[in-house]
Order: C-alpha cells, then structure tokens, then sequence
C-alpha cells in the first residue's frame, strides 16, 4: 500500500503538495521528500510531531540529537530510525512538520488516502503540486504577495494608464460660498431684487395662527 500525504503551509493553505510514501519508508525519507517539493536545501534541523485533530503537537520525532533533552526523559525517536507504518494508527493521521528553528517553518501533513503500489514507480514521490512555495530565506516577508520590483511595475502600469479627469491646463474654480451676489440676501434666502408675493404670508398671524 502507498500512503498519500497532503502537505501544506500554516501560515498559507493555499500552497499545496501531495506526497506519495510507502509504509516502510521512513520519516527522514518523509523530511527529504517535503524539503523537493517546496524546493528548500535539506541544511537546517526538523521534527515531526504527532498531532491531535485539533492540530495539538504531541510526541517529537527529531532530525538528529542536538544533546539539549533531559537526561531523566526517555529519549525521542529518531526520523533515520522511525517508519511511517509504526506511527499510523488513524486513516487521518496528523503530523506537524517544523523545519528550521529560528524560522519556524510550520507545515500540516494529514493522511488523505491509501493506495496501491504503482509497479515501476519509485518512493516516495510528490504527486501533486498547487501554489508557489516561499523562498527559503525571506524572513519575515516569505508570504508576502507582491515583492517590491513587482508593485512598482504594477504602480507604473497603474499611472501610465490612468485616464486624466480634466485638461492639464483646466483652472479648476473651488466655490468657497463667499459669491458677492449673495450679501445682500435676507433672512428668508431673498436678495433685493428677488420677487415673491407678500400676500401668500398674510394668513400667518403670531397670536392668533393661520386663518380659517
């Protein structure tokens, strides 16, 4: 049986591989297969951890021994020395893959499905593969959308294109509501030479309220 992983980014589930691996394969071989599909260079310490369904790290499968457990702690599993059949136990089983301490690189694999062995076909092998990994080494701008050459393309493009609003040589006239013509108005919005009919207010009386 072959054993088929989708591996994706935490920070960016939309960058996606699916690895093929047989149960006898081991998790150094799982390491090296993930670090050719998202094309980083193999140089940097990792650990799988078990994972619960809520994404919770468990027991840690390391890289190499870095001397830094407790000595009263039962030693961690070795990835050379682990085979993926001895830590599947769920046709949905969880790993997080963690590569490189300072970056903190943080992959989900989760169990999709099992197959059988292609005759011929040699594994562990990638798949499928969707979106653009992140170059190894960007810090903290490795998921950024746009680099920067890229957005002043895209702003000169932007500019060069912009249709303009008004001729180069228009005047524009801001009205400021200081119009001479309206000094004169009264109180009613009534300049002085504005007409109106002075009967059409003669049925208002302050006392005693519109006539009948």
């Amino acid at each position: 049986m072959i054993y088929r992983f989708k591996v994706w980014f935490e920070e960016d589930e939309d960058i996606v591989r699916w690895v093929d691996i047989k149960p006898s394969n081991t998790f150094l071989q799982f390491h090296e297969i993930i670090q050719d599909a998202i094309s980083f260079d193999k140089k940097e310490p990792a650990s799988f951890y078990l994972s619960d369904d809520n994404w919770k790290k468990r027991m840690e499968i390391i890289l190499m021994d870095m001397g830094m457990d407790d000595e009263n702690a039962d030693p961690k599993p070795l990835m050379k020395d682990s085979r993926m059949r001895d830590f599947i136990n769920d046709p949905h089983q969880r790993f997080i893959y963690v590569y490189d301490f300072l970056q903190m690189w943080t992959l989900y694999c989760e169990l999709v499905q099992i197959l059988d062995e292609e005759n011929g076909k040699s594994y562990p092998s990638i798949f499928r593969s969707i979106g653009k990994a992140p170059r190894q080494h960007e810090g903290s701008n490795r998921f950024k959308i746009v680099d920067d050459a890229e957005f002043e393309e895209l702003a000169a493009k932007m500019i060069a294109n912009r249709k303009p609003t008004a001729a180069p040589d228009e005047e524009l006239v801001m009205d400021d509501g200081s119009d001479d013509d309206d000094e004169d108005d009264d109180e009613f919005g009534f300049g002085d030479d504005d007409d109106y009919d002075a009967g059409d207010l003669t049925d208002f009386h302050e006392d005693e309220g519109p006539k009948a």
